[in-house]
């Protein structure tokens, strides 16, 4: 396995390994497989150059080539002339899959495209994204990634369960012949998660926040400066173990970002009410203006002879 955290007894692993995936040459060369314009596959290099969260997840294969059929479907709508306009997001790329596996119910013949909007689906399968969402938070708030079969089956449908979001997998613990669950890759549970942040109007601005806290270095003689607000002072990170990183929190912090923008406000309106969405980007805005101030504050001054 390659998921974070996932805990699996001593006597079936004899050794743990990092997985490489894409080198930055492996990266070039099936770029310049895929895109065989030279000006698109200049920008697509040029924005993964300027966007390191987008191009570290393009190191796995299989996401890569996610990301390169999104940037395709994306510049698939604007003529050539258009092309350096269009910037794709991480956010852009995950709400494109999600709207993707969606739309796997829809009874469409394959030669057909569906005219479906990306909220017509999202509106129409509401219910599905707000269960998904809560099984992701819950499981990221305790670094858990795999799910017993019965956490999974109580609730959501069995239908929704071929949508792809979530796979069976062995399971290594005392669960018998049941299936265990993983979402498809972890970094799907951390938009997944960011989602249910948006989503849940119960959530306070404590919860909300949560995870940039996990984010946040060991050193604790740096937490006044990084952490302005009193009650992520008190937070301290646990120990530092190489397999237990804390990406999954910084990607969920990320799609955190990019759904509370202004650009995600229409689409994310049809699931949760406009004010609730405003009060979260106030805190969100709030957090990241006090934690910009704090760190200027924080850094040397230069005297000047002339002053």
């Amino acid at each position: 396995t390659a998921r974070t955290g996932t805990e699996i007894d001593k006597n079936i692993v004899r050794k743990k390994v990092y997985l490489r995936g894409f080198s930055s040459k492996n990266l070039k060369e099936y770029t310049k497989m895929f895109f065989k314009d030279e000006g698109c596959r200049s920008l697509v290099l040029n924005q993964l150059e300027a966007n390191p969260n987008l191009s570290s997840l393009c190191t796995v294969p299989l996401f890569c080539w996610i990301i390169f059929k999104s940037y395709d479907h994306f510049y698939s709508a604007f003529d050539s002339h258009e092309l350096p306009d269009c910037n794709v997001t991480l956010t852009d790329v995950f709400l494109l899959l999600t709207e993707v596996h969606l739309n796997r119910t829809q009874k469409t013949n394959l030669l057909k495209k569906n005219n479906r909007s990306q909220v017509e689906t999202f509106r129409s399968k509401k219910e599905t994204l707000f269960a998904l969402s809560k099984i992701a938070h819950t499981g990221m708030e305790k670094s858990l990634f795999v799910f017993d079969q019965d956490e999974i089956i109580t609730r959501i449908c069995e239908q929704d369960l071929h949508l792809g979001f979530l796979r069976a997998v062995p399971c290594y613990g005392d669960c018998g012949d049941q299936s265990s669950y993983e979402f498809l890759h972890v970094t799907l549970q951390s938009f997944f998660t960011a989602l249910f942040l948006v989503t849940d109007e119960k959530l306070g601005a404590k919860e909300l926040l949560k995870f940039f806290a996990e984010c946040s270095a060991p050193d604790t003689t740096t937490l006044p400066t990084c952490f302005p607000i009193s009650w992520l002072q008190k937070y301290r990170p646990t120990g530092a173990d190489p397999f237990r990183n804390n990406e999954h929190f910084h990607f969920t912090n990320l799609f955190l970002c990019g759904l509370l923008s202004k650009a995600r406000q229409k689409l994310l309106s049809h699931l949760v009410p406009p004010a609730s969405i405003k009060k979260k980007r106030k805190v969100l805005l709030a957090y990241f203006f006090e934690t910009m101030k704090s760190h200027l504050k924080g850094l040397p001054r230069a005297r000047l002879k002339e002053y």
